[in-house]
């Protein structure tokens, strides 16, 4: 019994370090190196500011790309290259009825500063700190402050 309990001990020790170890081992890469998907989105909204460092993340599931400029904008991606957010935002990348919601009349004077999006919602969060949530035909499902 106590040579099974060691033994448990020992697996669990060993399985919790093996996960915080592949849960964020970060490596420099270059923009070159991204997946397609991210390299073309970078070039097509981001072409003019310049890249200070890119890193690649391993995790449990699957790689993650981050990309930082020199005047701090971020850009991470996700293992297929797909944005994962952006701060700040470009306008070309925000869905025209997110755009035409935040910019009529409920928040004027306000700007997206933030957009994640995952396989059901998209999410914002205003220059004011708001976060507004949207299901995939962008009906607002959540606003947080």
């Amino acid at each position: 019994r106590t040579m099974k309990k060691t033994f448990l001990t020992l697996f669990l020790m060993t399985t919790m370090f093996g996960a915080a170890y592949a849960d964020g081992r970060e490596k420099p890469t270059s923009v070159d190196k991204l997946p397609q998907a991210a390299q073309e989105f970078l070039s097509a909204h981001f072409k003019d500011l310049t890249v200070a460092y890119a890193v690649e993340e391993q995790k449990y599931t699957g790689k993650e790309y981050e990309v930082v400029y020199t005047d701090r904008t971020e850009i991470e991606f996700r293992s297929d290259g797909q944005w994962a957010q952006n701060s700040p935002v470009p306008a070309s990348i925000v869905p025209q009825p997110i755009q035409t919601f935040v910019s009529g009349s409920n928040y004027p004077g306000q700007f997206i500063r933030q957009i994640d999006r995952n396989a059901y919602t998209w999410e914002v969060e205003l220059s004011n700190g708001l976060e507004i949530k949207f299901d995939n035909q962008f009906n607002v499902i959540d606003i947080d402050d």
